[in-house]
């Protein structure tokens, strides 16, 4: 199981959260991330949801949701390795049961460029 320590090294970097079942697939910046009470609790700098997703987004698009719990009975986790673009490994998060995926990219890792999110305004 993971552990608060490992999931440090993701902070600075992007978060995947995707059901296909339900249709939602969102990206975001993590500010914070812990374990408290065996939940994942992800903090977001910003998100941004994909817009007629599935199959693919066409567009990506501000969401106010700056926050993501999981359950982390419901899941298994899995080092997945480095994306294509290259940096570290990324995490892999998945719950059959929820349908949910959320993969935690590192900092230098694969990013959703925040000047392609439509509404997104940036401080």
């Amino acid at each position: 199981m993971v552990t608060e320590a490992d999931l440090q090294r993701y902070v600075g970097g992007q978060a995947e959260i995707q059901n296909p079942a339900i249709g939602y697939l969102y990206r975001g910046e993590i500010k914070n991330i812990a374990i408290e009470a065996n939940t994942l609790v992800l903090k977001f700098n910003w998100m941004a949801k994909g817009d007629r997703y599935p199959p693919l987004p066409n567009r990506w698009v501000n969401d106010q949701k700056i926050a993501h719990t999981a359950a982390l009975g419901f899941y298994s986790d899995d080092n997945i390795g480095p994306n294509q673009d290259g940096g570290g490994d990324r995490l892999r998060l998945q719950s059959p049961i929820i349908g949910e995926t959320i993969i935690l990219f590192p900092p230098d890792g694969s990013k959703l460029d925040p000047t392609k999110v439509e509404g997104l305004v940036l401080a």
